[in-house]
């Protein structure tokens, strides 16, 4: 099968570089990004790398996913692209911008590879298979006919597990939502597709699992903890990095403004053991941060929330009557009885908002195991829900655009909850830019409401202004490495200990020499001189001895030179064998004293000493540059035509004329060259050729079907 990647590359790298399409400047830098680390092979090497790509949402992330097979696809060894999501929801979310009709056909005015001009009308679609488990008649006699599979993570790795997928056809594995990438899952499929080449996408490089990402390259950073002390994190080193703080420098930016909307109290009554009690705002706070036990209780209090709420539901109804958009509100509360009782509160004192609270306190209220939103949130989506209370239970894949006004009433920890929570109030509606001044009914102005006794307030300017991380200086590369193994490590587990990991490096590969213990044979070798000389058993159990009384003299003659050599040999075997070299990846540096590995099946005891094995040599230094004087094909009825060509016949036919196979232009048949005057003749073709250079045709899209599962269910209808 033909690489419908490899014969459009040049086409999509000329247009990116040149600027014809209409993609955001961030959106083609993050694709040439992704071409610079393949062309200087970066991603081919051992062991794999991926190319990491962080771009906040809202700013056209799948849009780069869609278009990183054309940039990669010379190194591709495969002719197929996997885009590999973590749920249904997401799978969906992407397959949103392919729309076709019930036969499979694109309904090529609402792809943004073509109405973004990135592919020019004429170019055939990619043709897209969606591995959906709930639907084999559509994706089973399809998949040899796909160039992009697009499937979530957990169906995929059944296809994996039987075989379904040929892991020599996929060239390219994009992974979206790449913090999750650690999971076993996804490494199971990353080692299915052993010769894809690898991109991740996500979103913030704060939000994160425990564990970091493999096949990519980490730096250290200081960060402070809640104490305000300097603790050594690490970070991804991304190739592309796109934040929401340069969205919102763009002109029109492509997601909304965020402003924060705080209430404040000159001081806090609160009763106590039956006693009021007046705490100023620094008693308060002093005392919040003392007891915790104390602040849940106080954020249970009716009066304390119902202000924020009042404040919220204001802005919520101010947007809906200024715009007539079916705006909403999420609400985040401490725990599930403050869900219940927030939901209470919304319903009892705004009688509009009755029978449109949602309520979500538990994973399975949001979405199933394969991601498909639960009836609350396809609700919310639907707009007969305007608000929805959560307390951190709404998980990956929530998309609702219309979610403009955000509610906290629990304190945010860190970044990363704050980052994911307002991050579902920023997508852009259609209507009115925002402008610098913040307005409460617009319709691009996401409103974060809350209380000051949160602090929420320094999370949200760390979240406006972006977090610089401080790197520290790097390491000398070239120092040796002698750490040893402070603990045993058991076979299978994936964290090591060892007494120092300064110098070393994600993708380095370690070597260790194991002592192996002897195990002694179960049957004794043959020898001649005792079988002759010693009391044996007969078969029938009967002893016997041989006639000598006195054992005779053992007398060893000299050895031979071959005795010799071989003797030496088995001395020499019997030292290798003894020890076992055991090369190991590092994956990850945890801390100072621990490291993440790709699994062995072997124990290593404590106090085995580390050695930096070799690098792989880097492979040949031989790229391909350009193709001389290359043309795009045209195919018009059965005929193959140059674009310049078409261009030429199209123009032509629309004046009139026409073009005879030898070359002549023709008028009713009648070649020009017979009717016109040799000068006049050669002045039109130089006003043709004028011509030719000025305009720009629409060419015709292409009568290609780009779902072949959808035109598979189509003809079994």
């Amino acid at each position: 099968m033909a690489n419908y990647f490899l014969a459009y590359h040049k086409l999509v790298l000329s247009r990116l570089v040149g600027g014809v399409t209409k993609l955001y400047p961030h959106q083609r830098e993050a694709l040439l990004a992704i071409y610079h680390k393949a062309a200087n092979g970066e991603m081919t090497t051992i062991p794999r790398q991926a190319a990491l790509i962080l771009a906040g949402v809202g700013t056209g992330k799948t849009l780069i996913q869609a278009l990183t097979p054309f940039v990669l696809a010379p190194y591709m060894t495969g002719e197929k692209a996997l885009f590999l999501s973590d749920n249904c929801t997401l799978r969906s979310r992407f397959l949103r911008d392919f729309p076709t009709d019930s036969r499979g056909y694109p309904r090529y005015h609402q792809w943004l590879l073509y109405s973004l001009e990135v592919l020019p009308p004429g170019v055939p679609p990619p043709r897209i298979v969606e591995l959906d488990a709930g639907n084999f008649n559509s994706y089973a006699y399809a998949l040899q006919d796909a160039d992009m599979l697009v499937g979530n993570r957990q169906f995929v790795l059944n296809l994996v597990n039987r075989g379904d997928i040929e892991p020599e056809t996929i060239g390219a594995l994009v992974v979206d939502e790449a913090h999750f990438s650690a999971a076993a899952s996804y490494r199971t499929i990353v080692n299915y597709c052993q010769d894809a080449l690898l991109t991740y996408f996500t979103g913030s490089k704060f939000r994160s699992d425990s564990q970091p990402l493999p096949q990519v390259e980490y730096t250290e950073v200081w960060e402070l903890d809640e104490w305000g002390n300097p603790t050594l994190q690490y970070a991804p080193v991304a190739d592309y990095e796109f934040t929401l703080q340069q969205a919102w420098k763009l002109n029109p930016p492509p997601i909304k403004k965020l402003t924060l909307s705080e209430a404040t109290s000159e001081a806090f009554l609160v009763e106590e053991n039956g006693v009021e009690v007046t705490y100023t705002p620094e008693q308060f706070f002093i005392k919040a941060q003392s007891d915790r036990a104390w602040f849940r209780q106080i954020l249970f209090g009716d009066r304390f929330t119902l202000p924020v709420l009042q404040m919220a539901v204001d802005i919520l109804l101010a947007k809906r009557q200024k715009t007539g958009q079916p705006h909403a509100m999420i609400v985040r509360a401490l725990n599930i009885a403050h869900v219940h009782r927030v939901a209470q509160l919304l319903q009892a004192h705004f009688p509009i908002l009755q029978a449109k609270v949602g309520l979500i306190h538990s994973e399975t209220e949001s979405y199933d195991l394969a991601g498909r939103p639960s009836d609350v949130i396809q609700k919310f989506y639907n707009g007969e829900l305007w608000v929805l209370v959560h307390c951190g239970m709404v998980g990956v894949g929530f998309d609702h655009a219309w979610a403009s006004v955000s509610c906290c009433l629990c304190i945010l920890k860190s970044l990363s909850p704050a980052e994911q929570e307002w991050g579902r109030i920023i997508r852009r509606v259609p209507g009115e830019l925002p402008g610098y001044f913040p307005k409460f009914d617009h319709p691009n102005w996401g409103v974060v409401v809350t209380h000051e006794s949160l602090e929420i307030r320094p999370l949200f300017e760390q979240f406006i202004q972006g977090v610089e991380s401080d790197t520290i200086r790097e390491r000398d590369k070239n120092s040796k490495l002698t750490p040893v193994l402070t603990t045993e490590y058991e076979a299978g587990e994936t964290v090591i200990h060892l007494s120092d990991t300064a110098s070393l490096k994600p993708g380095d590969v370690l070597q260790m020499t194991i002592p192996v213990n002897s195990v002694p044979s179960a049957s004794p070798s043959f020898n001649l001189a005792q079988e002759l000389g010693v009391r044996q058993v007969a078969e029938t159990g009967e002893r016997y001895q041989t006639h000598s009384t006195q054992p005779l003299p053992k007398i060893d003659p000299p050895a031979s030179a071959w005795e010799t050599e071989v003797q030496a040999i088995q001395t020499h075997l019997a030292q290798l064998r003894s020890f076992r070299q055991l090369n190991i990846q590092v994956e990850a540096i945890l801390d100072p004293n621990r490291i993440q590995i790709t699994p062995t099946w072997l124990d290593i005891p404590m106090g085995i000493k580390v050695s930096r094995s070799r690098s792989p040599k880097p492979l040949p230094d031989a790229h391909f540059l350009d193709h001389i004087n290359l043309d795009w094909q045209i195919m018009v009825g059965e005929q193959l035509l140059s674009y310049t060509e078409y261009r030429k016949r199209s123009l032509l036919q629309s004046k009139g004329l026409e073009l005879s196979p030898e070359g002549e232009i023709l008028a009713n048949g009648v070649p020009l060259t017979q009717t016109m005057p040799p000068p006049v003749y050669e002045v039109f073709l130089k006003g043709l050729e004028a011509e030719l250079a000025s305009v720009n045709l629409d060419l015709p899209h292409s009568e290609t079907v780009a779902r072949p599962d959808v035109a598979k269910l189509e003809i079994q209808a």
